[in-house]
């Protein structure tokens, strides 16, 4: 099994070799990064005398945000977290998120270079966040007798039927595990039909739902307000935009303004290596109306459009949103399935998406039914909105209803440790 997958892994490797050197060369961090994955941190971490060494990996921004409180109450039960990271985004985010802590860029596949990051950071066991299996970390953690898990763990459509078509392979690779706490049933029977142990796969809820409880949203709107100049006003929020979309919501907007001259629109791009391409369209729709998170000018307050290109910053500014609407689910030249509502939910405010969601399935489904949002087509998107920008009940009764869905769901932190932490659990 090893040399079957060490091979595929470095042809994989080799395939991808020119991708990565491109972007080095336009990112030296990137190159830095790349290098540390491969030969390891350079120096063994201290022991600190704690419980024990929890070896968190979450491997982009998104799962970084997903292990927040996972973190915090791992080390409120007396562990020591070292987080690693395998996305510039998600070690950025890691090192905003857990300045006191160590966070490493997560090592390739390779069994030197894995072999070198745990004798360097000497873990007790490794929690993987969502959906991150690697056989070579797996199979190195195996013969070291320490315990793998796999939380909040999913699988998309697209991923579940690409392991299907290998099915002898991945049912060797999942038995690997000590435990995967899945986040719903249906995830539990994606992975039993992968071949994983049946003992060993349990349902433990969804991270995202335990998020920090915001402050009072009022407040929250005159601080970001009153930090970045920006004017008092209506706001759409579009978050987690991708190419295609942002063209969508941009002459969706310059529509609107026709019926509500006082609303403005937040935009933020998904990759920031759109951030001035999609500034720059913007500047083609608004010239003189655009402004910049990262670059505030005495003339924001008089600008129409505002691009958030900036990381980690985006749930603050669903408290402005009157809207939310949540990429990555409209037809664009992405692959589509969707990003994470409750960010906004949790604000109180009301929830659109379209119907290309199905990475976070079971979340549309059940918020849309709880009457928290509203999956909609790209050509009924425009009629929606100038709707509910009409009927302020309504956008509180959708903001309502959301909170109120995922104040229910909460408890998948805890309820995951305990799983973790069980003298009953399998070994």
């Amino acid at each position: 099994m090893r040399a079957f997958y060490t091979i595929l892994y470095a042809l994989g490797f080799l395939l991808v070799a020119p991708y990565w050197l491109t972007r080095g060369l336009f990112n030296r961090l990137y190159f830095q990064t790349l290098k540390r994955r491969f030969i390891g941190p350079g120096k063994i971490l201290p022991r600190l005398g704690v419980k024990s060494r929890v070896w968190v990996w979450a491997m982009s921004l998104g799962e970084v945000l997903s292990a927040r409180e996972l973190v915090r109450e791992l080390e409120k039960d007396g562990h020591e977290v070292i987080i690693s990271a395998t996305t510039l985004a998600g070690l950025a985010m890691a090192k905003t998120n857990w300045p006191n802590n160590v966070v490493l860029p997560s090592p390739l596949d390779f069994s030197l270079s894995i072999k070198r990051f745990l004798e360097h950071t000497q873990p007790d066991q490794l929690i993987l966040v969502e959906t991150d299996i690697w056989p070579g970390v797996l199979l190195e953690l195996k013969k070291r007798s320490l315990k793998a898990s796999l939380v909040s763990a999913r699988l998309s459509p697209r991923s579940f039927k690409n392991y299907r078509r290998i099915k002898f392979f991945w049912s060797k690779v999942l038995g690997l595990f000590h435990l995967i706490v899945a986040q719903t049933p249906e995830d539990r029977v994606k992975f039993l039909a992968l071949g994983a142990p049946e003992s060993s796969v349990v349902v433990g809820g969804n991270l995202k739902f335990d998020l920090t409880e915001p402050g009072p949203q009022e407040k929250a709107q005159a601080e970001l307000l009153r930090e970045t100049g920006w004017p008092q006003a209506r706001y759409l929020v579009a978050g987690s935009f991708h190419p295609g979309e942002d063209v969508m919501i941009l002459e969706i907007f310059q529509a609107l303004r026709k019926d509500f001259p006082d609303l403005r629109l937040i935009l933020a791009p998904r990759d920031r290596h759109k951030f001035c391409q999609v500034y720059r369209l913007a500047e083609e729709i608004f010239p003189q109306q655009t402004a910049r998170r990262s670059k505030p000018q005495p003339t924001d307050p008089q600008s129409l459009v505002f691009i958030l290109d900036t990381l980690g910053e985006l749930e603050n500014f669903y408290a402005l949103a009157e809207v939310a609407l949540i990429g990555k689910s409209w037809p664009g030249p992405h692959e589509g399935g969707g990003h994470n509502p409750l960010e906004a939910s949790i604000r109180r405010r009301a929830v659109l998406a379209g119907p290309r969601n199905h990475n976070f399935k079971w979340i549309y489904q059940a918020l849309s039914q709880a009457g928290g949002a509203i999956i909609v087509d790209k050509l009924e998107l425009a009629p929606l909105l100038k709707s509910l920008l009409g009927d302020l009940e309504r956008l509180q009764r959708l903001g309502l209803a959301g909170q109120q869905f995922v104040a229910k769901h909460r408890g998948a932190v805890r309820a995951t440790l305990d799983l973790l932490e069980s003298p009953k659990a399998p070994s």
